[in-house]
């Protein structure tokens, strides 16, 4: 009991700071969240979104799905929290401006096909989900496009007011390379994939390269 006498006569002292050392640290629903978010992100590039459940992703980080269900609301909204494109914009920073073109074409049929920086990856796992796709595209369009957008407006030898006449600023630049970019994802992943790993990769990378450059550049219907 708390309150019995010691020996020397008064009451014993309870070594409450003891106690507390010894008891788990509770975690900061800081770091819980961020926990939820790694293991999902690791969970949701592995396998198709309508294969991953919250009671999963909560047992590998030792929660319960309620938990996630408290921070995150549903399902569909952990995964777009979990989304990150971050790392394509990220790798792109120093390419100087003229070799911009050749070097996302040589990501686009030379990374692989199951990276989870892949828009058509994401894509093709979303099972359809009109939330996820719509999800993708919001967060890849902030997180890459947006950001090739302020690229080309920094950088680009071709001004917006050069080319706001035929219609080619900036946004529409960074609209048009990426979009040939996800169609050549798309057919390298669905048609085309044994061409990509053929001698022929490094001519093709130059071809598409000087197209998607010229997008980029706002020199519509060019070929460099």
């Amino acid at each position: 009991m708390t309150d019995q006498t010691s020996r020397a006569g008064g009451p014993r002292q309870t070594n409450v700071v003891g106690i507390q050392n010894k008891l788990p640290p509770r975690r900061r629903s800081v770091d819980t969240r961020r926990e939820i978010l790694l293991s999902a992100r690791k969970v949701f590039s592995e396998r198709p979104y309508a294969e991953v459940s919250l009671k999963e992703i909560a047992a590998d980080v030792g929660v319960s799905a309620p938990l996630i269900i408290k921070y995150f609301g549903t399902k569909e909204n952990l995964f777009e929290s979990q989304l990150d494109f971050s790392a394509t914009a990220d790798r792109l920073n120093e390419v100087p401006f003229g070799e911009l073109g050749q070097h996302l074409t040589r990501i686009a049929v030379t990374s692989p096909a199951d990276s989870p920086n892949s828009i058509v990856h994401r894509l093709a796992d979303s099972g359809g989900n009109r939330h996820i796709v719509d999800a993708i595209g919001r967060v890849y369009r902030e997180q890459v496009v947006d950001w090739l957008v302020k690229k080309i407006q920094e950088e680009s030898p071709s001004p917006d007011a050069e080319s706001a006449d035929s219609g080619m600023d900036a946004e529409t630049r960074a609209e048009a390379a990426m979009s040939m970019l996800a169609g050549l994802s798309l057919m390298r992943r669905l048609v085309t994939e044994d061409y990509f790993v053929s001698d022929r990769v490094d001519a093709f990378v130059d071809y598409y390269g000087s197209v998607i450059q010229g997008a980029l550049n706002g020199e519509a219907g060019s070929v460099q």
